[in-house]
């Protein structure tokens, strides 16, 4: 299931974090995805900055 929010509370988190490249929030969307089944767990996807203006 893919939602848009909200996001989980500091003390309900457990675990590290993946910093990803990816060309869009569908594609990082779809890694989280297949991160969750190989995990069996829950995935959040942040965006970190925006790329750099050229």
């Amino acid at each position: 299931m893919v939602t848009d929010g909200p996001f989980v509370e500091a003390s309900e988190y457990v675990g590290g974090f993946w910093v990803i490249e990816a060309d869009d929030e569908a594609a990082a969307v779809g890694w989280a995805t297949r991160g969750a089944l190989a995990l069996r767990s829950r995935i959040e996807v942040r965006a970190l900055q925006e790329p750099p203006e050229a």
